[in-house]
């Protein structure tokens, strides 16, 4: 039984760790220089506070996907430790409250809650 329950977390741990692997694997291209020096004067950053996040592996990688995926976003990053997620945007291309809506949307709408 011991042999057992120990597999099974194991199994469970190399899990997670392919999973962070993967989030990791999905970052976006780096912008050219030209572009990125460009820009820069235009990005601003912000940091959310977020209800509703139950785990780092599920619920805060999936954020950070849906945010670094989005159009104008240079740059995100979910803590799940602290509940927020700081973001470099494009202040051009996105507001405050499309980012809200971004996270607020994650995972069908009805999970996540970002608080003032």
């Amino acid at each position: 039984m011991k042999y057992l329950t120990l597999s099974a977390f194991l199994l469970a741990l190399i899990g997670c760790t392919n999973n962070t692997a993967k989030t990791t694997e999905e970052a976006p291209a780096p912008q050219t220089e030209q572009s990125t020096s460009a820009n820069q004067a235009d990005l601003k950053e912000v940091t959310l506070k977020i209800e509703g996040m139950t785990c780092a592996h599920g619920c805060a990688a999936t954020i950070e996907k849906n945010l670094n995926k989005t159009e104008g976003v240079s740059k995100a990053v979910v803590d799940f430790d602290s509940k927020t997620a700081t973001i470099s945007f494009d202040a051009h291309k996105l507001s405050k409250e499309s980012l809200i809506s971004v996270i607020e949307g994650s995972n069908g709408g009805d999970s996540y809650k970002v608080i003032p």
